[in-house]
């Protein structure tokens, strides 16, 4: 009795592709269960596809001791041997790829014995899209111990900042918890108009030339995380990371200090007394 390509269910299919199977092995299989033996050429007009793409799919099957290729009427054609040996191949193959899986879990639970035994690697964590940002934001009270420190590309003023609504609320809330914040912005106008917000948002900022200091993301640093804010491709990378933490908050306050510190006073020099020309005598 032959086999029907109508009589290969849909989840026989889906079973075979997940076993390694490619669409043109299938449908070359379909048809030499239709018929016991077929040429290239027959099997490219019954598929409607090249001789070249069916001939790397018969080497596949070849190998796979599926099909053999035999002489009969003078003329090489294809035969499958037995459905058993589709069988058998597939078998072989599941236990092949449950001992490299094996051999993967083995190889993860390494990894992680090794990331519990040196806690000095950094701890990443990462957030996506609007929520995420807020999210973010909120993972970083829970963090600070104090305060936070801001490197701030100020791009927007506070009307028409996407999270307007969301950082009243944040501010509020970081008051509350008695956070202070520090930000470095860039001396522009719109740097310019963030500092004067200063008194009414429980932060404090200093200036920076761009051309000096060139920050195109939010870094925020707070306690042993510090945070990186893409507020454009809106995501946030945290690295948990003690000694990184340090280091950058090392060189935060290296250049709040610079920008803080009084500068000295030029004493002004007293005015030279003014020349006059000698009086020309002449002799009468």
């Amino acid at each position: 009795m032959q086999v029907c390509v109508s009589d290969l269910p849909a989840s026989i299919e889906a079973y075979l592709e997940e076993a390694g199977f490619s669409q043109t092995e299938l449908v070359v299989l379909k048809r030499l269960l239709e018929q016991e033996a077929l040429t290239l050429r027959e099997l490219a007009a019954k598929t409607g596809r090249s001789t070249g793409v069916l001939d790397q799919a018969m080497k596949k099957l070849v190998a796979k001791g599926i099909v053999t290729k035999e002489t009969i009427n003078n003329g090489p054609k294809y035969v499958l041997r037995s459905l058993q040996s589709v069988v058998d191949w597939v078998e072989n193959d599941m236990e092949a790829k449950q001992v490299q899986l094996r051999r993967k879990h083995a190889n993860f639970e390494s990894f992680i014995a090794t990331i519990k035994v040196d806690r000095q690697r950094p701890d990443m964590q990462y957030f996506e899209g609007e929520d995420g940002i807020k999210a973010a934001y909120e993972e970083l009270l829970r963090l600070a111990k104090k305060e936070t420190l801001h490197y701030f590309p100020v791009t927007t003023t506070i009307e028409e900042d996407p999270l307007r609504d969301f950082r009243v609320q944040y501010f509020r809330k970081r008051r509350q918890l008695g956070i202070f914040s520090r930000y470095v912005v860039h001396n522009d106008p719109l740097g310019r108009r963030f500092v004067s917000r200063d008194p009414f948002e429980y932060r404090q900022t200093i200036l920076v030339e761009p051309e000096q200091y060139l920050f195109t993301f939010e870094k925020v640093i707070a306690g042993d995380t510090v945070a990186c804010f893409d507020h454009i491709k809106k995501n946030v990378c945290f690295m948990r990371f003690p000694e990184f933490a340090a280091s950058e908050r090392a060189m935060f306050e290296k250049l709040w200090q610079k920008k803080t510190a009084p500068q000295p006073v030029v004493a002004s020099q007293p005015a030279s007394p003014a020349t006059h020309p000698m009086p020309v005598r002449y002799l009468h």
